[in-house]
């Protein structure tokens, strides 16, 4: 269903509604909204043997395969009971898996990118010194490997999220983003917004303005900073502090508070007035009663990401910072376990894919809708070249991704020759090497993928394979869709 679709079901729920005097989202479910914008999940690094020990408790059966459910609730997740004392959990995977085994980290990468997030929103801080190291705590070795992992799995942006949970002295966290820029800034999945990679401050809003500033002073020369504000600390005077603002609200509750897509659009209008990014929150619902905090919002089977998706799109993101992937003592996280399966990244995919997938024409190479592997695909101008430029590498295993929606598809390119081999994957699955080696320089060649592929969503690949030192480059003008 393309994008005017869902506009139309849109303005048809809105007049039904009014007709019949409502004018609450819950009210009804309805079809995703479309947006383009980046979708990042925050990341907690904790997860070590230990913490999952501390929050299940001493009485929790962790030698029985596979693990029980550590606790019950009703079908929308909330009215906890636990099963033993001493749970603060609802979910459990099969086996506990430690952040510290080999691949853990990645296998949950693998999972987000494959839904369609961008990245991930790593949770992190430092110990607060200057002589602090990358193993000085396992926050940091837990970064390290994520960053590592991103750049092995390719097409994976990563912001890091500054946790002041502890409400720390400005003197530490600015030891601490400075140890971060010194040891990290050179790792190429630390997604970079005006040249300088992204921090989120979450907790700002804890914060006095005088420390603020005094943060904000230290680091903002050389790091992208963005504050995690609520609408009553969102001043004028704060917004000049940061480039960019999010608002970490996990207990966002479409039905407890409907107002709260007016509230999320006000912060969002004051922040682009000011000239500056805003980033939404998006949460599945959230249970923190046996963490004694006694909140539950429902997850109503998906219903309540949906409405929190097209209720805070009124605020028009430049991007989303879904809470959370793995925050399970609060029940917002996605991760898929045995309480919920893959339910809740399923659909959180589907909004994605809703809003991200092109459906029928052509793409130029540099529509946001290709993710390229890496700073290898170098622009190319040219009026020769469809839209006026093309990409090419000369970077073996350079590759290029496009989720799409339709049956089939044709490659734009430019070859020549010195150009090698484009293998070209549908779905993961090798459909054709397409040989850009030509006796003469050619713009625009088209190559037809000639099957019909079944409706609905679709990944195209393309790996670059050069055939020789001097056979050594590939390209790509732009894709047909159809």
């Amino acid at each position: 269903m393309n994008k005017t679709i869902y506009r139309i079901m849109g303005i048809i729920v809105t007049f039904v509604l009014t007709l019949g005097g409502f004018s609450k989202v819950e009210a009804v479910s309805i079809q995703p909204a479309a947006s383009n914008k980046p979708v990042y999940a925050y990341y907690y690094l904790w997860w070590s043997t230990k913490h999952w020990q501390d929050t299940l408790g001493p009485n929790y059966p962790y030698n029985v395969s596979p693990l029980p459910l550590p606790a019950k609730t009703d079908a929308d997740g909330c009215n906890p009971v636990s099963n033993y004392a001493g749970n603060q959990l609802l979910d459990v995977p099969t086996r506990l898996v430690s952040q510290d085994e080999p691949g853990a980290i990645e296998e949950d990468i693998r999972l987000a990118k494959n839904a369609g997030l961008t990245g991930f929103w790593l949770n992190w801080s430092g110990d607060g010194t200057t002589s602090q190291t990358r193993t000085s705590v396992s926050y940091t070795r837990r970064l390290a490997e994520a960053f590592a992992a991103s750049t092995r799995m390719g097409g994976f942006k990563n912001w890091v999220s500054y946790k002041a949970a502890s409400l720390q002295p400005a003197n530490e966290i600015i030891n601490d983003l400075n140890f971060l820029y010194k040891e990290f800034n050179g790792e190429t999945a630390w997604e970079r917004i005006d040249g300088k990679p992204v921090v989120t401050f979450t907790g700002s809003r804890k914060y006095s303005n005088a420390d603020v500033q005094k943060i904000s002073n230290a680091v903002r020369d050389r790091i992208y900073l963005v504050g995690d504000e609520t609408r009553a600390t969102l001043t004028t005077t704060r917004m000049a502090m940061f480039d960019a603002i999010t608002y970490y609200w996990s207990t966002q509750d479409p039905y407890g508070n409907p107002d709260s897509f007016e509230q999320i659009k006000e912060m969002g209008d004051k922040v682009r007035a000011a000239g500056k990014r805003w980033y939404a929150p998006l949460n599945p619902g959230y249970n923190s009663v046996l963490l004694k905090t006694g909140s539950c919002i429902p997850r109503k089977n998906g219903e309540t990401l949906r409405a929190v998706w097209n209720g805070n799109l009124a605020s028009n993101p430049d991007g989303w910072g879904f809470i959370s992937w793995n925050e399970i003592a609060e029940n917002s996280h996605i991760k898929p376990m045995q309480k919920w399966g893959n339910r809740y990244l399923d659909v959180l995919s589907s909004l994605i894919g809703s809003a991200q997938q092109p459906v029928t024409g052509t793409f130029d190479d540099k529509n946001g809708a290709f993710d390229y592997s890496s700073s290898a695909w170098q622009d190319q101008s040219t009026d020769k070249a469809y839209g006026g430029s093309y990409k090419e590498t000369t970077r073996s295993g350079s590759f290029v991704i496009l989720a799409f929606s339709g049956q089939s598809f044709s490659i734009i390119y430019k070859g020549g020759v010195t150009y090698g081999k484009m293998k070209v994957y549908v779905d993961d699955v090798l459909v054709h090497t397409l040989d850009q080696k030509l006796s003469t320089t050619t713009y625009q060649k088209r190559w037809d993928y000639s099957d019909q592929l079944s409706s609905g969503n679709h990944t195209l690949r393309l790996v670059f394979d050069p055939v020789s030192a001097t056979i050594n480059k590939g390209s790509l003008d732009a894709v047909i869709i159809r």
